[in-house]
């Protein structure tokens, strides 16, 4: 290269393969209109080079030290197609894009074990990787050997803008109209700034849809939990509790081929068939389960590290604790908001081998604390079960669906790559939820021989559902559908009788049931959103959260609500059956539930 400044042929070559990555995103998008086809290619143009604006920036201001300025783009740029890279992959299994939730996972213990990378084939990153490097390597080569190639920079300027207008315009007008492709579009793409001509286009004359994007405020402020003093008129005999709770468990495992123990038990307890978790992660569902309020408040208690009111009231009685987790209590950070009035030797981790080995053995030593604790003190007991998450293992005892796929390396895949083997990874689930029935029954058993089930609660349930592309989307995180939100829910009430509730109930109910049984006399709404389970409510609404979003699931169907400032999507509406629906009809019927939802979101902050 004559003149070692100009990169022209670079830029271009890095520019042209950021575009191709874009396209990754939007493969799924309908482009049947010549609109749809002109603003697919606008942003492809426009954020292709909007995510290697760091790498020119960089170039520009650093080109007096022309060694220092090549290397640093170049890095630079490289990183640019490392997020595209990896936020495509993310969007196209889970349909959220690289943030918060994200950031945690990397910066937190056991994080990245959660999402089960740890696993991953590195034949997929060394393949990208080989790919990214040769762009780069051609490109600067070209740049170096070529003649110089100079584009005024004016021109290049006049370009983009004219092309950002088009994309601009085209979102506006469309969002003004609620036409979905185009809105879709604008979901798909990373750090996309939707744009707002409502108002414009009003005066221009142009009628447009009368609906408005509902959005709750992020929760902020001081915490303001419980809202009173809790008053505590003892019970005589405090009954034992036992919580056993696993991963990815939807309602759907309870049958008598994938799990027959449970099945059976659920037939002499509380079996709640409509049941939802408070989340669609791990977070935000055992969340709800211990405090009873949405998910929506997790920062806040993290920030204070502050536990929930049932601990409060069992420390009260000097209940003994027996709590065993399969797999970290570092992440989520339990050990900083459900336990954190827990001493850390009671933290019992198990987080090395195969799941299922972890659950057998957290198991066994669940029952001998139980069997050698001091007999005059009620327990707490406490099992998370690892088993149900991807990459859902089991032993051979526990094969009960045989065309399972044998080997799981989901972090690679993308959609289309999973489709045609869904059903032998539901296999593998189905698998590994029978694993867990037998787990679950030694627990079962022992209480019932050694007589102390008669004065126990016990609790089974999930932590959150689990999707096998019933809607499109594999796994969790992703969306309010049944199959992410619907879990199991066993209660074993001491001198309760037998019952079947088809009602709607929720996590938040389970705080409520046990602290009213306690001897708690506050009004509920002191420490809990939630309901007694024994009095469930006819076609009542329930809220579920994610790290972004609340819903709302009622009789009229499913609503979606960003809570955060990151949040990119419109308002989701599907009906109770997860089939897309008009939003602003649905937003109507909803009016009430969305008032109610947020005085609720607001309820414990001050």
């Amino acid at each position: 290269m004559k003149n070692p400044s100009n990169l022209t042929i670079y830029f271009i070559g890095t520019w042209l393969f950021s575009v191709f990555l874009c396209t990754h995103f939007l493969q799924s998008i309908p482009t049947e209109t010549l609109t749809d086809q002109v603003h697919s290619l606008s942003i492809l143009i426009t954020y292709g080079m909007i995510y290697q604006s760091p790498a020119l920036a960089c170039f520009f201001l650093l080109r007096r030290w022309q060694l220092t300025a090549i290397v640093l783009t170049v890095l630079t740029s490289i990183l640019g197609h490392l997020f595209v890279f990896a936020d495509s992959h993310l969007f196209d299994l889970y349909a959220f894009h690289i943030n918060g939730f994200v950031w945690n996972l990397f910066t937190t213990p056991g994080g990245i074990e959660s999402l089960g990378a740890d696993q991953t084939s590195p034949t997929l990153i060394l393949g990208y990787l080989s790919v990214l490097f040769s762009v780069h390597f051609v490109s600067l080569f070209f740049s170096f050997k070529a003649p110089n190639l100079h584009i005024p920079f004016y021109k290049v300027f006049i370009f983009f803008f004219l092309i950002t207008l088009v994309d601009r315009g085209i979102y506006g007008f469309s969002r003004a109209k609620l036409y979905g492709p185009v809105m879709d579009r604008g979901d798909a793409i990373p750090l996309y700034q939707q744009m707002k001509m409502n108002t414009f286009l009003t005066w221009a004359g142009v009628e447009t849809s009368k609906a408005s994007t509902i959005k709750f405020e992020e929760t902020k402020g001081q915490l303001n939990y419980p809202k009173q003093a809790i008053q505590l008129a003892k019970v005589d005999k405090p009954f034992n509790i036992v919580m056993l709770i696993s991963e990815s468990m939807r309602w759907d495992l309870l049958t008598p081929k994938i799990m027959p123990k449970m099945t059976a038990f659920a037939k002499k307890s509380w079996n709640f068939t409509s049941h939802f978790s408070g989340g669609n992660g791990t977070r935000q569902g055992l969340f709800s389960l211990f405090y009873g309020i949405p998910g929506n408040y997790w920062d806040m208690f993290l920030r204070k590290q502050q536990g929930p009111v049932l601990f409060d009231v069992l420390k009260q009685y000097d209940y003994q604790y027996f709590i065993y987790t399969s797999a970290k209590f570092t992440y989520p950070e339990f050990n900083q908001t459900i336990f954190s009035q827990i001493p850390a030797d009671k933290l019992i981790e198990n987080n090395t081998g195969e799941p299922w080995k972890r659950d057998k053995a957290n198991t066994t030593d669940l029952i001998n604390d139980i069997k050698n604790r001091a007999p005059s003190k009620p327990f707490y007991g406490f099992l998370f079960y690892e088993a149900t998450h991807a990459r859902y293992s089991f032993p051979d005892n526990a094969i009960v669906s045989n065309n399972y796929l044998k080997n799981l390396d989901y972090a690679g895949l993308s959609r289309k790559e999973l489709a045609p083997q869904i059903k032998s990874m539901k296999a593998r689930y189905d698998n590994s939820a029978h694993g867990i029935d037998i787990q679950l029954q030694r627990v079962i058993e022992y209480l019932e021989k050694s007589g102390e089930i008669d004065n126990t609660l016990i609790m089974i349930t999930g932590d959150h559902g689990e999707e096998f592309m019933e809607r499109g989307r594999w796994g969790h995180n992703s969306a309010f559908t049944d199959w992410q939100v619907r879990v199991p829910m066993i209660v074993w009430m001491p001198n309760g009788s037998a019952k079947t509730i088809n009602k709607r109930t929720s996590h938040m109910d389970m705080s409520t049931t046990i602290l009213s049984r306690l001897g708690v006399s506050n009004p509920v709404k002191d420490h809990s959103l939630g309901i007694d389970l024994s009095t469930p409510q006819e076609n009542r609404s329930v809220t579920v959260a994610s790290w972004t979003d609340i819903g709302l699931i009622n009789n009229y169907g499913k609503l979606v609500i960003p809570f955060k400032s990151t949040t990119q999507h419109q308002n989701l509406a599907t009906d109770i059956d997860d089939n897309p629906i008009n939003g602003s009809d649905l937003a109507l019927k909803m009016k009430p539930y969305i008032f109610k939802a947020l005085k609720d979101a607001r309820y414990y902050s001050k």
